[in-house]
């Protein structure tokens, strides 16, 4: 048993053991009684949430009713009952994310939310930004594309791997803040290395040292996968994708801005249903949302996900989500494959990515597909990201066919 094991076996060592194809003992994965119904074959079980999840049966029933409604009909009194269905979603993930409704945009994904705020930040010449090296471009070439427009300067730092205690990270993240820093932006869980960073105890800390610095956490593999409250969080602004871990209809998204700062930072979109001059935005950050004609039925369909997670309840989607994710890695690191994600329980998530280079990361994922059904990505290596639909018998095959195709990884 390497080092590496041993540790992570600290954390899952209280769960109870069974036996894999590997051979070993790996982390037993809770019952799922009430994981709802998906519609994906056992020859082609998705492990790629990081990217896109399948969207519950029950779901999409109900975006496709609600569409036929409005096909059937498309009266004033249809439109306005269908579209009013997107408040109570509001409502709903408000209260599942521990913030006021006020202060949610319903977007479509979490590029455009992030694009408002790298867009809509009042910046000036000589203002800095700071970003973490592992965010996604619209986190990361956005800035630079409004820096050339602005004449602010970006910053980026850097967080190894292998770093070993959460105020390691949150000393990283204090030395990359100057007396110029107006804007920290970064990612609570990198697509590209699974890397979690310790987002509250950064924002508490960055808080202590400037409090004026606006602090955006890119949530696109946060929403839908941990227990997340704004309420504890104490960042201003917050990006999230429905089609991601949240398994909600697609191009979905949400932007949460602090009531604080809701004034102060531009749309990028003026339409319907802004008002007839520059006075008259929407309520809150509704004006962040107004971009005129949208899929009426995809939006309220988000309702239903949201009723779905209040019945699993946030918590208990991570512990499921986490569960599979252990066994996971557990099976990978007894194959002893090399890991690009950290395996120190303080940092890992559910995104689980190994070394291997880039034509050969395309080629694990066709072959992987080939011999266990599984479909996983070539991110950043060799990509698997398991969620609630998945199971101890997806997880043995994907390890078992990445034990066969060891000589592609490294």
């Amino acid at each position: 048993m390497t080092i590496a094991r041993r540790d992570f076996l600290k954390v899952v060592g209280g769960a109870s053991f069974a036996g894999s194809l590997t051979g070993v003992a790996l982390p037993a994965i809770s019952a799922g009684a009430s994981v709802p119904d998906f519609g994906f074959s056992d020859d082609s079980v998705p492990m790629n949430a990081a990217n896109l999840c399948p969207v519950p049966l029950n779901v999409s029933a109900a975006e496709a009713r609600y569409a036929r409604e409005l096909d059937l009909d498309l009266s004033p009194a249809t439109r306005s009952r269908i579209e009013a269905l997107k408040e109570d979603a509001r409502t709903r993930i408000a209260a599942l994310l521990g913030a006021s409704a006020d202060e949610l945009a319903i977007v479509r994904n979490t590029s455009e939310a992030n694009n408002v705020i790298v867009q809509g930040m009042p910046l000036e010449a000589g203002d800095e930004i700071v970003l973490w090296d592992q965010n996604h471009p619209s986190n990361s070439v956005a800035w630079d594309v409004r820096a050339a427009r602005s004449g602010c300067t970006v910053r980026r730092f850097s967080v190894p791997i292998e770093t070993g205690s959460i105020q390691e990270v949150v000393d990283l993240f204090l030395d990359s803040v100057s007396d110029r820093t107006k804007v920290l932006s970064f990612t609570h869980i990198s697509n590209i290395t699974g890397f979690r960073t310790p987002v509250a105890e950064i924002c508490a800390a960055i808080r202590r040292k400037k409090d004026d610095i606006h602090i955006h956490v890119d949530g696109a593999q946060t929403w839908g996968a941990v227990a997340f409250d704004l309420g504890k969080v104490d960042c201003d602004s917050f990006s999230g994708s429905a089609h991601k871990w949240f398994m909600g209809p697609r191009e979905v998204g949400l932007l949460f801005v602090r009531e604080r700062h809701i004034g102060r930072i531009w749309p990028i979109v003026v339409s319907v249903p802004w008002g007839a001059d520059a006075n008259a935005a929407p309520k809150g950050a509704r004006k962040f949302d107004a971009l005129g004609q949208r899929d009426d039925a995809s939006i309220a369909s988000l309702g239903d996900a949201a009723a779905l997670h209040e019945a699993l309840t946030p918590a208990g989607v991570e512990r499921q989500s986490s569960e599979v994710a252990a066994r996971l890695r557990v099976g990978l690191l007894d194959l002893g494959l090399p890991f690009v994600s950290s395996v120190n329980p303080q940092f890992t998530s559910s995104v689980i990515i190994l070394k291997a280079a880039r034509d050969n990361a395309g080629r694990l994922v066709t072959d992987v597909l080939k011999d266990s059904g599984i479909i996983t990505a070539a991110v950043g290596g060799f990509r698997m990201s398991p969620h609630i639909y998945n199971n101890a018998d997806h997880v043995d095959r994907v390890i078992a066919a990445a034990g066969r195709s060891r000589a592609l990884f490294g």
